[in-house]
């Protein structure tokens, strides 16, 4: 597929170049210059201890090693693990550490790993499940925090979710409120918080219902037990109680900030790594990926989650770690806030105004190039895939290509005296395809000044490590990246082009 990029990337290049004067402005006026001038990343965190909450996660991995290799001065990493019968947190850290990921940072720094430290807490739990002894080191000695612990089911009970996302964020704000050295809390949300709007700007909005009595009422059992059932019925506008939980945390940093330095980041659909620490890095399966590695394998044809007529947001997940970073970098300096209104500063983390990917071209560029560029040996039958179909020839198509498919194999494979297992995981898509399909009627929009502002207020000499670099995006390159790494790091299959080209063509 031919993209003209100057034409494509023109309005990226033109902020990336407001960000660039911007930031030589800064230099000219001397903001970074002497023992008062502000100071890099690195500097600013050197010697420090930091926090991170849902390390375990995609983004919180792609975060700890990013903070691990480009702020080697960092002193301690605190790890909040929830604790796991018979499993010693020195090993709940390796099972989190102990991934490809981390390859590059132990070639550059072989002892980083020693700043990693586990404490025993669960956000769902009251008082976050600290011991005391914790609790007291902790405040006693962390500077940065960075919270993105968080269900992120979209069928969790209204129980589940809120005591996770919504009380565990009020009780980190707690933890933190007796913190002695803290400058800078970032909290991890998400770009979906307010999907009633047409364009979501980077500030709070209101919700339908107070985050207090919200949490007071999932906090007894027998309240708890209604709002399940109600379900829904609760969510307003929301589509799901992710969504619902997750703006209520917002409303409680809203609060937290009368008192406390936070900032909010609200990525958007967190996909695969573009360029950190290698293309591709992508370890889970929930991701925009898995339906187009589900497509490449030959298992579906035809979904209500691909048209050629959405452009969803895709914001890889080096880039949302080197934003979260630079965000807490620019809360705990408080440089470029002319003036300070008392409101949470909010980064909304989304490209789609300068970097679209609509359906059509994710269908062309996959049966044009990826395709055949990265064929996988596991394809149980030759990829292809339709968008745009809807009704009845949705309804008529999705019966042949999966239902009489996945019944027909379910059976040669009863037959060779094997496990049937084809239509349960046409059963699992037809849920998440439910639960995602209303996403895709959205049209929304995100402003982004304050994601351009991060780039603008870095010290010169960060720009190797914390620029975005978002003009080295390419959707034909990053798509077949895409497809290679959640096929080697989410399924832990080997990619063989050669051999995988053999399959799919016999």
């Amino acid at each position: 597929m031919d993209i003209d990029m100057d034409v494509y990337h023109g309005e990226l290049r033109r902020r990336n170049r407001l960000a660039e004067e911007g930031r030589a402005a800064r230099v000219r006026g001397g903001v970074f210059d002497g023992e008062a001038g502000l100071p890099p990343v690195t500097t600013l965190m050197a010697g420090k201890d930091v926090l991170v909450t849902g390390a375990s996660g995609f983004l919180g991995r792609v975060l700890l090693e990013k903070l691990l290799r480009s702020c080697p001065g960092v002193r301690t990493v605190f790890l909040l693990l929830r604790p796991k019968r018979g499993v010693a947190p020195a090993q709940r850290v390796r099972d989190i550490v102990d991934v490809r990921l981390f390859d590059q940072l132990l070639v550059e720094q072989p002892s980083a790993l020693d700043k990693l430290v586990a404490v025993a807490g669960d956000c769902a739990q009251p008082g976050l499940g600290l011991a005391a002894e914790d609790r007291d080191r902790l405040q006693r000695t962390v500077a940065f925090v960075y919270h993105g612990a968080a269900s992120v089911r979209f069928d969790d009970p209204v129980e589940k979710a809120v005591l996770l996302n919504t009380r565990g964020t009020w009780e980190l704000a707690e933890l933190c409120a007796g913190m002695a050295r803290l400058e800078a809390l970032v909290h991890i949300s998400t770009a979906y918080t307010n999907i009633n709007q047409d364009v979501v700007e980077e500030r709070l909005y209101p919700t339908h219902l107070d985050w207090r009595l919200v949490v007071r009422a999932v906090s007894d059992p027998e309240t708890a037990r209604v709002m399940n059932t109600l379900g829904h019925k609760l969510l307003g506008f929301h589509p799901n109680t992710y969504t619902f939980s997750k703006a209520l945390g917002e409303q409680v940093m809203a609060e937290a900030a009368r008192h406390l330095p936070v900032i909010i980041v609200r990525p958007a659909v967190v996909i695969g790594a573009a360029k950190e620490p290698f293309p591709g890095w992508l370890d889970t399966v929930n991701s925009p990926a898995a339906l187009w590695a589900a497509i490449n394998k030959g298992v579906i044809r035809v979904s209500r989650l691909a048209s050629s007529h959405t452009t969803a947001d895709y914001m890889p997940v080096d880039i949302v770690a080197k934003g979260t970073i630079v965000a807490g970098y620019v809360r705990a300096t408080n440089h470029g806030r002319d003036q300070d209104d008392g409101a949470v500063p909010v980064v909304n983390m989304a490209i789609t105004d300068v970097h679209p990917v609509p359906g059509w071209m994710l269908e062309e560029i996959f049966n044009k190039s990826c395709r055949r560029a990265v064929p996988y040996c596991s394809a149980i039958r030759y990829p292809m895939f339709f968008t745009d179909v809807s009704g009845p020839l949705y309804i008529l198509l999705d019966f042949f290509f999966h239902i009489l498919f996945g019944f027909a194999t379910d059976l040669a494979l009863r037959i060779g005296g094997q496990k049937p297992r084809l239509l349960k995981v046409y059963r699992k898509l037809a849920v998440a395809t439910s639960a995602l399909a209303v996403f895709l009627d959205l049209k929304i929009g995100f402003k982004t000044t304050n994601f351009w502002e991060l780039q603008k207020l870095i010290h010169p000499s960060d720009v190797k490590d914390f620029d975005f670099d978002l003009d080295s995006l390419d959707p034909r390159k990053d798509g077949k990246n895409q497809l290679m790494g959640i096929l080697e790091y989410a399924f832990n299959e080997r990619f063989d082009r050669e051999k995988g080209i053999r399959h799919i063509d016999r």
